[in-house]
Order: structure tokens, then sequence, then C-alpha cells
């Protein structure tokens, strides 16, 4: 119960940091790093949302969340790789 408060009340101060400076740097952060395609008109409350869920997260349970991001590394390196290697496989076959 006490973990729940402290990731609510994390997700609600996260949340309501980054949608007071939206207009500021995080806004600005965001649309230099997303895509056009993957915007929309309620962009805000989405990525201001994801950012708090993540950040409270992060804050009550760290080891798991690094946990979990060096193994999606590792699966981005790996695929990353072998899109490599196959591609250097398929222009030597032509």
């Amino acid at each position: 119960m006490i973990v729940t408060l402290i990731w609510l009340i994390a997700f609600a101060v996260i949340l309501f940091l980054s949608l007071k400076s939206w207009e500021g740097p995080y806004g600005r952060f965001i649309d230099r790093r997303v895509p056009k395609t993957l915007r929309s008109r309620d962009d805000r409350w989405v990525w201001c949302v994801a950012a708090a869920t993540l950040g409270a997260t992060a804050i009550v349970n760290p080891v798991s969340m690094l946990l979990t991001l060096l193994i999606l590394l590792l699966v981005g390196w790996i695929v990353r790789k072998l899109v490599g290697w196959g591609m250097g496989k398929s222009k030597t076959r032509k």
C-alpha cells in the first residue's frame, strides 16, 4: 500500500511538472525527437503521462527499470547487428 501511495504521489508530481514545462524545454525536446508521423493533436497528454509513468516507476523500483533498460538495449543491439549482417549478405549476392 505504501509503495502504491509513493508511486501515485511521484506520478502526480512528475505529471504536473511535465505539463507545466510543455511550452518550454520539455515540449521542444519532444518536438525535435519525435517524427512527424508519430505526432497528434494531443501530444502533450500522451508524452506527459508516459514520462510520469516511467518516472514514477523508476523512483519506486529503480533496479527493475535499470535491468529492463539493459535488456532492451541488448536486444536492440543484437537486432541492429543482425540487420546489418543480413544487409551485407544481401548486397554481396546479386
